[in-house]
């Protein structure tokens, strides 16, 4: 009997749970919830952030340099003058980049850009000494004594120079935010990455006194020694880098080349809206030294220090 009872009280209990719920809840019981069962979906914020510059710069010019010996000298030999084009020169200059970063907090981030920079360009004009031909000078009063060829520093040519350049430039760059004030956020940052330096242009040799292309025959003639002497026989020293054979000092540049590259970065950031910052900063950037042989005397070369200073204007823009 006792069995018999216990089974019916459960039996009254579990049919009267239904009716217990819909009092507390109304017509029906919600289901059993379990934590994080049909939750909301929490949002999550992205730090990315994609950036585009543009801005000016000054960069160093090029130059050519020549050995000393070409140069004519300032009214005595024995003090020859080493000539540059576009030395100590400054050039103002454009550029261009776009880039991917990430915002780890308030105070740091890192990102990647590709960049498009003009370099210095233009003409520049220099004069060299240029024998006009292979004479021998010997002993007048013993013919048979000969000393060599004449360097004669009245021949000169006048040499023309047309440059135009531009780089190619993927940089790695980490900024040191300094906190925020009154929406401006200051920082510093440094970068590292790699440039490619393309050239193209001309350098042309005229003779001043003809304005002819330089093109002289130097050929050896006779049995003169092969160095180049003042109109005494005395050898010049050093001696030109002039050989003797038939010249062609004029060259076409096309020439691509390659360097490291650095950079340090200072500016402030002023927040236009919650994903837009407008990024105001100046650069210094060392893409490399970089020297290109030419024709003409040996040793002949154009030169390329590559640094620039230059103010930048741009946006980050946080993605969603």
């Amino acid at each position: 009997m006792k069995a018999i009872a216990a089974a019916a009280l459960a039996g009254i209990a579990l049919a009267s749970t239904p009716a217990l719920a819909a009092d507390l809840f109304g017509a029906a019981a919600p289901p059993i919830s379990y934590p994080g069962d049909n939750s909301p979906a929490a949002e999550v914020g992205s730090n990315w952030y994609i950036r585009g510059d543009i801005g000016a710069g000054l960069d160093s010019a090029p130059s050519v340099t020549f050995a000393t010996s070409v140069a004519p000298p300032p009214g005595d030999a024995s003090t020859p003058l080493g000539p540059n084009f576009g030395a100590s020169q400054l050039s103002r200059n454009f550029l261009a980049d776009i880039g991917v970063g990430y915002r780890f907090n308030n105070y740091f981030r890192i990102d990647a850009t590709y960049e498009y920079r003009n370099g210095p360009g233009g003409e520049s004009t220099t004069v060299v000494v240029c024998p006009y031909a292979a004479n021998g000078v010997f002993n007048q009063a013993n013919p048979t004594i000969e000393y060599g060829y004449l360097y004669n520093t009245s021949n000169t040519c006048d040499g023309d120079l047309t440059l135009k350049q531009h780089n190619n430039m993927v940089l790695a760059n980490a900024y040191l935010d300094g906190g925020t004030y009154w929406g401006i956020t200051p920082y510093i940052g440094a970068g590292a990455g790699f440039n490619v330096l393309t050239t193209s242009g001309s350098l042309l040799f005229f003779e001043t006194a003809n304005g002819q292309i330089y093109a002289a025959d130097l050929s050896p003639t006779g049995t003169f020694p092969q160095i180049w002497v003042n109109a005494n026989g005395q050898p010049i020293n050093p001696q030109p880098k002039i050989a003797f054979t038939q010249q062609n000092w004029n060259r076409t540049i096309s020439s691509n080349k390659y360097s490291l590259a650095v950079a340090l970065m200072a500016g402030i950031g002023y927040q236009l809206t919650p994903s837009a910052t407008l990024d105001i900063g100046y650069r210094f950037l060392d893409a490399g030294v970089t020297t290109l042989g030419l024709s003409g005397p040996a040793g002949s070369t154009l030169k390329y220090s590559n640094l620039s200073q230059e103010v930048r204007v741009g946006i980050r823009y946080m993605a969603d």
